[in-house]
């Protein structure tokens, strides 16, 4: 497990980044051991006074999950309040894998098959003029081949409002997305 501490505002000493990196690899040991290769998290941390963000990103299975928390127990406070919302995630997820096998969906064999069964869960602004009045966040990813089952999955279990991937079926890149009135949207190119 492969642990990436990344600091925006505030100085990590190394007795901060031991205890982070111990508290992490404790609570997610288990997770850990059903990954292909190296288990890659990514830790980022800024502070502004009282308050500390903590983004947490931790790829699981074939999909990304991310928490983030902003607190005023310090940089450790607010990575369990992060580790809670990871792990909620990827209980989500597994109920939704379940859910998956019971239907018996277009998901692929072995991506079901990952989980074992008895793993799963069951059903249960600003007024100031020196700034803008919205910010442009960019985000570099690389587009993941999946079906488009698989990238509604992975968008709930994210509760992203759109998922931009690439699909296996057209081999084209394509979005999904929440529609207002509830149901899912397809856009390809």
């Amino acid at each position: 497990m492969t642990i990436k501490i990344l600091s925006k505002d505030m100085r990590i000493t190394p007795d901060i980044e031991q205890s982070v990196e111990k508290k992490l690899s404790q609570r997610l040991k288990k997770y850990g051991q059903k990954q292909d290769g190296d288990l890659v998290i990514t830790v980022r941390a800024s502070e502004k006074k009282p308050h500390t963000r903590v983004d947490v990103d931790m790829p699981y299975l074939n999909y990304n999950v991310h928490a983030e928390a902003i607190t005023t127990d310090g940089i450790l406070g607010s990575v369990d309040k992060c580790m809670d919302i990871l792990e909620r995630q990827i209980e989500k997820y597994k109920t939704r894998m379940h859910k998956s096998r019971v239907k018996s969906s277009g998901l692929k064999k072995e991506i079901l098959d990952i989980v074992p069964d008895d793993q799963l869960i069951t059903p249960a602004a600003s007024d100031s003029d020196d700034e803008p009045a919205y910010k442009i966040i960019k985000s570099a990813n690389t587009l993941k081949p999946m079906t488009i089952d698989e990238a509604v999955l992975q968008m709930e279990v994210l509760d992203y409002k759109f998922l931009f991937f690439l699909n296996i079926e057209t081999d084209m890149a394509s979005i999904v997305y929440k529609r207002d009135d509830g149901n899912i949207g397809l856009i390809e190119n």
